[in-house]
């Protein structure tokens, strides 16, 4: 999740994992693409599935190999669906996020420009230590008691308003956009705003990402820099927020260009806003699907700890996972991966690989150990995960506890989920109690 935040930056150095084996260079090494395709699927959204993992990916996984998929930009991709092919691509150095970089150097170039989040080793590790020190347990601790007091007071409106009330718009929206906007020092009246800007860049597919949408976005952004310049001069801290500590990184230590500032308060911002809103909203859902374990938590509060990890296993958020490109010739299981060859991931099918997570089919918030890979594995798990697991936390036991008899108020069948983004989104959740 975000992953809740996306796998966006990089937190230690590659390793090789079991499931690689070094091998001989390809015959097609070099070109980019595949040797003669004898299938190729479309990638299966769990948005087709109301937001259950599609049921092409579990027989996918459970067949074993890594079959050919069609991207949404027409690319092709190997798919990894098992949970030890996709810790592997996620944190061998045989792939990388940079697919840019890397066909550039394939074909004898050196890419240039701004540093990306999205690049390998020592640029990447650059960028996330401008804004790791917010996220860190630490800091994400001290937040917990206005975590509590704006889910209080959103709780408040929403029991205000009396049943039906949906619970997207009452909790699950608002909550991750309020605390990402406190991180980040902007008004948090400006939350819808930015919202509508993350949800027209993050879509898929022709014509994406929305073009008009980034660079109002970036616009905003570049408003907000002279405010915090002001505010520096006038002896705010540079920790003050996220955007206060890159202004003052780029001003005065030449740390990023203005380019890497703008791309990296995105990246923060999107990271942080539509995958816990999913995550809140399709958690909830997922223990009215399951009556028994929402019972079971509703009589040991406790077991939010526990439960909070087993949504985030089960329940999917991010429909589609950042693409990877191989980088030199590998076996990936049984199979022959060619340098230059791009690998789609699947997160959500690993969530429910069988081999690892026993009767994985069911949703059991007592379930431990729990080694899912919402939050990512390795070089860029996510920077997020403690605030996203805080932010869950406090929805669920706030909700429990406040409204005992809490449940659906229309069937969740009837339920829409909205497809063509990187992230799944529950259209609405109306409650009662």
């Amino acid at each position: 999740m975000r992953a809740p935040f996306p796998q966006l930056l990089s937190r230690e150095p590659h390793r090789t994992g079991p499931g690689t084996r070094r091998s001989t260079p390809c015959a097609q090494t070099i070109q980019i693409g595949f040797p003669t395709m004898d299938r190729v699927l479309d990638f299966p959204s769990s948005a087709d599935s109301a937001g259950e993992l599609h049921p092409r990916l579990v027989e996918l996984r459970r067949q074993g190999t890594l079959p050919r998929v069609l991207l949404s930009d027409g690319q092709e991709a190997w798919l990894a669906t098992r949970h030890e092919d996709v810790r592997t691509v996620l944190n061998d150095r045989s792939f990388s996020r940079d697919v840019v970089g890397v066909r550039a150097r394939r074909s004898g170039e050196e890419p240039g420009g701004a540093r990306s989040v999205n690049m390998d080793g020592r640029p990447h590790s650059e960028l996330r230590a401008l804004v790791s020190k917010a996220f860190t347990v630490r800091r994400i601790e001290a937040m917990t008691s206005r975590i509590q007091a704006w889910t209080d007071d959103l709780i408040d409106a929403m029991e205000e308003e009396g049943p039906p009330a949906d619970l997207v718009a009452h909790l699950a929206v608002p909550l991750p956009a309020i605390a990402i906007c406190e991180l980040l020092g902007f008004p948090i009246e400006d939350r819808d705003a930015l919202s509508g800007w993350c949800d027209r860049i993050t879509t898929i597919g022709d014509g994406a990402p929305d073009q008009k949408a980034w660079r109002e976005l970036t616009a905003y952004i570049e408003r907000q820099v002279p405010v915090k310049r002001a505010a520096l001069d006038d002896g705010l801290a540079p920790d003050a927020d996220i955007l206060t500590r890159l202004v003052h990184a780029h001003d005065s230590e030449n740390a990023l260009s203005m380019e890497e500032l703008l791309s990296l308060t995105v990246v923060v911002l999107a990271g942080g806003l539509e995958t816990t809103q999913t995550a809140i909203s399709g958690g909830m859902l997922r223990l009215f699907r399951n009556p028994d374990q929402l019972d079971k938590l509703r009589a040991d509060p406790d077991l939010v700890v526990p439960a909070v990890e087993e949504l985030l296993r089960y329940q999917p958020v991010i429909d589609v996972n950042r693409v990877q490109i191989a980088t030199e010739a590998v076996r990936l299981g049984d199979q022959q991966i060619c340098e230059g060859d791009l690998v789609q991931v699947s997160i959500n099918a690993a969530n429910h690989d069988e081999t690892v997570f026993p009767d994985s089919e069911r949703c059991d918030v007592t379930r431990g150990p729990n080694p899912h890979l919402a939050f990512g594995y390795g070089a860029h798990h996510c920077l997020g995960a403690a605030l996203a697991r805080l932010e869950l936390k406090t929805a669920f036991s706030t909700l429990l506890r406040r409204f005992p008899n809490l449940r659906p108020a229309v069937p969740p069948e009837s339920l829409s989920w909205r497809g063509g983004h990187v992230t799944l989104r529950l259209e609405e959740l109306p409650v009662a109690w």
